[in-house]
């Protein structure tokens, strides 16, 4: 059965920037229902990203791509190192071919960003290179796993992640590899490994875009092969769509997502939420998905991180990434409200304080939650934009992916430097979500 239009529409990146911009015009007009909206603090906000890329980078132009393999760019005593790719030079140096060194690391960072989610404050992970915490934590993790072969059933190559391991990786696989005890908790665990075992499914389901040039029973479906699905979409010679990267991930993982969360005509729909902002009092099943606004920040997340591999490894370019919205996770947010630019309203205030906490609490779907990812990602557009027009660069002189390298350098920084400097004994955000393992 075809997916009705509200569903295929929801799914989509344009419903993403639309239905958050809907939100956005609300606010203008002092409409919101959790929050007060200061649009004079903007610019302050772009001038204090924009101060942290020329401290960092020098020039919005010199900062990478918001993306996964950040994570794996570390400092240590005897200098920067990239993890990905010293891997990628060993591959090469034992004659494995680069299009197969695209597949592994495309096959890592889609493991690795799925188990991407909050760890909290408590959690931490010990590696011979330091201690790390948060994403980086959870990045060197996956990495170690992925080095040891826990995500593949290659009996000579651990360096894979297949549908075949996966589906039967246990959730003592997955708090061994992130070292979780009682002493180390981390937030979801056993969620992260359901999430593995879910991709395992998806990738056995998938052989469209999973299933590549070589898949058999000798070589089960992995992530990597959708390198080879999107190598036959190109629209131009070696060019692909965006459109096609984003069908492989809201489509392909489709059945990866918690099946319990928002539904609409049978379907389950992944992160997207009711949003009571946009709620006109009508019970219709027209108004009712009027009223949903979608994120799927993960799903774009992946699909930022699976750019600079296909690109960098690949070697394929692809058109259109502005589609792409920033993503609308508590860094980000919490930049907004740390900076002003959003403001509990005391009742909202109120509600979210609670057992004596010091930061107001809330459930990922809570309606207030809702609220501030819609303003994040509307709000990261207009920074983009006065970015654009601070930086001092012409019009044909600004990189592509402009919104990535925004994040980058960027606001997600700022928003955990600015946790961690009016925060110090936490560095959470201002706002805090109880994290299920598969949502932020």
């Amino acid at each position: 059965m075809s997916m009705s239009y509200n569903v295929t529409y929801l799914k989509s990146l344009q419903a993403v920037r639309e239905r958050s911009h809907r939100v956005y015009e609300l606010a203008q007009r002092g409409q919101l229902e959790h929050f007060v909206f200061d649009e004079s603090k903007i610019d302050d906000v772009a001038d204090y990203v924009l101060s942290l890329v020329h401290r960092d980078y020098a020039s919005i132009a010199s900062v990478p791509p918001h993306g996964r393999w950040r994570s794996y760019c570390v400092k240590t005593p005897q200098g920067d190192r990239d993890l990905v790719a010293e891997h990628v030079l060993k591959w090469k140096a034992s004659d494995v071919s680069e299009w197969e060194c695209a597949r592994r690391v495309i096959d890592l960072i889609m493991v690795s960003v799925l188990i991407d989610a909050g760890a909290g404050a408590n959690w931490h992970y010990e590696d011979e290179l330091g201690v790390f915490e948060r994403t980086e934590g959870l990045g060197i993790a996956a990495l170690r796993m992925f080095e040891r072969g826990v995500f593949s059933s290659h009996p000579h190559n651990p360096f894979q992640a297949d549908a075949r391991a996966l589906l039967v990786l246990s959730d003592t696989d997955v708090a061994r590899g992130f070292q979780v005890t009682d002493s180390n908790p981390l937030l979801g665990c056993a969620n992260r490994a359901q999430l593995l075992r879910n991709l395992g499914r998806a990738l056995s389901n998938g052989s469209r875009y999973f299933g590549g040039k070589c898949a058999c029973n000798n070589h089960p479906a992995r992530p990597g092969f959708m390198l080879d699905y999107l190598s036959g979409c190109t629209e131009a010679p070696l060019v692909v769509s965006i459109d096609d990267v984003w069908d492989v991930v809201i489509d392909g993982l489709a059945c990866v997502w918690p099946a319990g969360r928002t539904q609409l005509d049978g379907v389950a729909l992944g992160d997207v939420w009711a949003c009571d902002t946009l709620d006109v009092g009508s019970d219709s099943e027209r108004q009712r998905a009027d009223t949903l606004v979608p994120f799927h920040k993960l799903s774009q997340w992946l699909a930022w991180s699976l750019l600079e591999v296909v690109v960098k490894l690949g070697k394929l370019k692809v058109s259109g990434t502005e589609k792409l919205t920033g993503l609308p996770e508590y860094r980000n947010g919490g930049l907004l409200v740390d900076m002003g630019v959003l403001t509990l309203s005391p009742a909202a205030l109120a509600r979210g304080l609670r057992d004596g906490s010091n930061v107001p609490v809330f459930e990922g779907g809570d309606a207030v939650i809702v609220e501030w990812r819609a303003m994040t990602v509307a709000l990261l557009d207009k920074i983009a934009d006065r970015i654009k027009a601070k930086c001092g660069l012409p019009s044909d002189q600004l990189p592509d992916m402009f919104l990535a390298r925004v994040l980058e350098g960027g606001t997600w920084k700022a928003g955990r430097e600015l946790a961690a400097r009016m925060r110090p004994t936490t560095k959470d955000p201002p706002i805090d979500i109880i994290s299920d393992g598969t949502l932020f």
